[in-house]
């Protein structure tokens, strides 16, 4: 597809066929046969409205932006890009903090049943709003507006994110699609600190925890006992987007808490509850004691971490490909000397690094039934989607302000599961000579071209080190000893509605009772019976009833 400076496409689809439900939803009410319906008709999915459309939406404000003087989150060169481009008009109904937060008052907003016309929502909520009737069917704005692009998307999930936003065979919710590399965390770790001590890059659990021992010992950190070997927070694991979790060192033990898998005769389990799981938690046990693991992490958060680690107190830490930019490059601004690297590590026995995969869904756009044009939304996220993928850094390229999706309109994550994969090969194939540069699309050719500058200009510009260290963390994921767990069921059972969250509360305490001592280890096996009889036998039963 050609775009102009508009970037309107010129191509349009004649006919397209209407999406059928992968699956209910998680309602227990999906369709077992194909319905037929009539062909949607469609339409420019980058079209110009000829009246002007007002969108009004609550919005959730961050404070990690950046952006010129006079430009805000709610006004900005994108929005007004995009209102230019489709005619549409933004009403910020009202605005909180993101995170808790804005979850709280979209459950307010529910609850009143004045929504407006456009949410972004959980899963609880999705289906809140579902049961309640508030939403529109999507399923022919969809498939009528929809842009190539961004379909692919979608297609790139093998379906799953649409298939867990479709109710009795409607879609009633744009969901999000989350790379898959997201759920992969590696260790990152700074080499300087084990240069000072003379140790080499960890391969093994006891590596680590050598080196957190050292960092610890030489007050690399700073003195008064501010050095933290091994950083964690309270969410110890988190299968979708895990930072400072102790997910790999789970999955070392072949454990996989948080988990739906199947066993060898084919049967899905929960992975908290798996002997592997304690075998896992007896080690964080023993770490903990030791001093490697940071002894407040149960009071930490991912904002409080990434602080500690801003400030130089921290020396490793396990997280996404992504926390160069989030976190690393900032530590240098304050210390350039820091050098940081980032492996796939621990290695079991055989020389493997195990890790678990995500549902590429965790929020959706919901579109209130009272909105009139429902397909702006549609259109709205093509541009969104085209914006995030290949023009974000041009629009203040000349005030030196990084591109932040949080300051499109919905900032909405739309991306190919398999997409930092497939761009690491080919960046690496073009830096090896076996590729042209002109194959790139415009963000590969921005990952390379600030890798080409960063080998030839070291930490010389912070964000082009970033980069740098961005793909190495993802090429780490694609090595040939890297083995990854994929979820045999993400979604939620009648049950999970009613039981989950003190099953999660159950589950959450007695885990981190057990790594801090306050319980013996042997505590496991009476969480594993209490979960089972608490509703935890009628959950995977569900879950069983749902995969087959």
């Amino acid at each position: 597809m050609v775009f102009g400076t508009k970037m309107k496409a010129i191509l349009l689809i004649a006919m397209c066929t209407t999406l059928v439900a992968c699956s209910s939803g998680g309602n227990g009410k999906g369709n077992k046969e194909e319905v037929e319906k009539t062909p949607v008709v469609a339409a420019d999915p980058f079209g110009r409205f000829d009246e002007t459309v007002t969108v009004s939406l609550g919005k959730a404000m961050s404070v990690d932006i950046e952006l010129p003087p006079g430009d805000t989150q709610e006004n900005n060169e994108y929005v007004r890009f995009i209102e230019e481009e489709l005619n549409v008009k933004f009403n910020y109904d009202w605005q909180t903090a993101d995170g808790d937060p804005y979850k709280q008052k979209m459950d307010l907003v529910i609850v009143s049943g004045t929504v407006p016309d456009v949410m972004l929502v959980d899963e609880a909520q999705l289906k809140l709003l579902v049961d309640a009737d508030l939403i529109a069917d999507l399923t022919d704005v969809y498939e009528a507006n929809i842009s190539p692009e961004l379909r692919e998307v979608f297609e790139s999930t093998k379906e799953l994110s649409l298939a867990s936003a479709t109710f009795d065979g409607k879609l009633m919710a744009v969901p999000n699609s989350s790379p898959g590399a997201d759920a992969m965390n590696s260790l990152f770790i700074r080499k300087d600190w084990l240069d000072a001590v003379g140790l080499p890059v960890p391969k093994t659990l006891e590596d680590i925890e050598v080196a957190a021992r050292a960092f610890i010992d030489n007050n690399l950190g700073g003195g008064n006992n501010q050095t933290i070997g091994l950083i964690g927070q309270q969410d110890i694991v988190n299968i979708g987007n895990s930072i400072f979790g102790f997910d790999t060192i789970f999955s070392y033990f072949d454990a996989y808490p948080e988990l739906w898998v199947k066993n060898d005769e084919g049967i899905v389990e929960y992975g908290s509850i798996q002997p592997e799981t304690k075998v896992a938690l007896a080690k964080l046990r023993d770490m903990y004691a030791n001093g490697v693991i940071h002894r407040e992490f149960v009071a930490e958060t991912g904002s409080s971490g990434r602080e500690k680690i801003i400030s130089g107190r921290a020396g490793m830490f396990f997280g996404p490909f992504w926390m160069p930019s989030w976190i690393m490059i900032d530590n240098l601004k304050l210390d350039p000397k820091a050098e940081w690297v980032t492996v796939a590590v621990p290695l079991d026995k055989e020389g493997k690094f195990k890790t678990h995969t995500m549902s590429p869904t965790s929020s959706y756009l919901a579109v209130s039934k009272k909105m009139a044009n429902p397909e702006a939304v549609i259109r709205i996220l093509n541009q969104e989607y085209i914006i995030d993928q290949t023009r974000g850094n041009e629009f203040y390229i000349d005030q030196n302000v990084r591109y932040n999706r949080v300051n499109l309109p919905f900032g909405h994550m739309m991306a190919p599961f398999d997409e930092k994969e497939i761009a690491v090969v080919k960046v690496d194939e073009v830096l090896a000579g076996t590729r042209e540069y002109d194959t790139l699309l415009a963000h590969e050719k921005i990952q390379y071209d600030r890798i080409v500058y960063n080998n030839e200009n070291p930490k010389k510009d912070l964000l082009a080190w970033a980069s740098t260290t961005t793909v190495a963390t993802t090429r780490e994921m694609i090595q040939d000893n890297v083995e990854k767990v994929t979820g045999a069921f993400y979604g939620k059972t009648a049950t999970m509605k009613r039981k989950w969250v003190n099953l999660k509360k159950l589950e959450d305490e007695t885990f981190i009772q057990i790594i801090m001592g306050d319980k013996p280890v042997d505590a496991f096996d009476q969480f594993v019976e209490d979960w089972k009889k608490q509703g935890g036998d009628e959950i995977t039963s569900e879950v069983n009833e749902a995969v087959k």
